[in-house]
């Protein structure tokens, strides 16, 4: 039984010294992760289940969050829950070689919560686009907390936005 694995897209080199928070919104990136269609994620027309492309982009979004190795502020683990997710499909992805790219930036950011924009694609085809509602959240008490300055830090290196 052989087993697919998923694989970053390697981030670029570090850069020179920081870019002052008045600037930064020229010097953002989306994160992007590569993973390949597996035979198990598509539906009885050959096409990859709706299903399946939602746990594509929340792969993303664990690697975005928690894999990502020698980021700085690789120590902070961001803590949310999902409270919503807006999916738009465009195209039938298909079972191919190349892998798909998942594409996701920070759309917005707000004291409590964030959005995260994800575009599936291979290429220069869209085959869908994602909006996730992340809410930071404290388990321990239970409830919605504000998001913390080391947390917004990670968030400001995938700003789409001057947010």
């Amino acid at each position: 039984m052989s087993h697919a694995t998923l694989t970053a897209v390697p981030a670029p080199a570090p850069g020179p010294a920081p870019v002052p928070a008045q600037q930064q919104a020229h010097h953002h990136r989306p994160h992007l992760y590569s993973r390949p269609v597996r035979m198990s994620d598509l539906d009885p027309m050959n096409h990859v289940n709706n299903v399946r492309l939602l746990e594509m982009v929340q792969d993303a979004h664990v690697d975005l969050f928690y894999l990502q190795r020698g980021h700085p502020g690789q120590a902070v683990r961001v803590r949310v829950i999902y409270a919503r997710h807006e999916l738009d499909y465009t195209e039938a992805l298909d079972l191919r070689p190349e892998p798909a790219v998942i594409s996701t930036t920070v759309s917005a950011v707000r004291r409590t919560s964030f959005q995260l924009t994800s575009r599936i694609t291979r290429g220069d085809q869209v085959f869908c686009t994602c909006v996730s509602t992340c809410v930071a959240y404290d388990p321990a008490a239970r409830r919605t907390r504000r998001l913390e300055d080391d947390e917004l830090a990670v968030l400001a290196r995938h700003a789409a936005c001057d947010c």
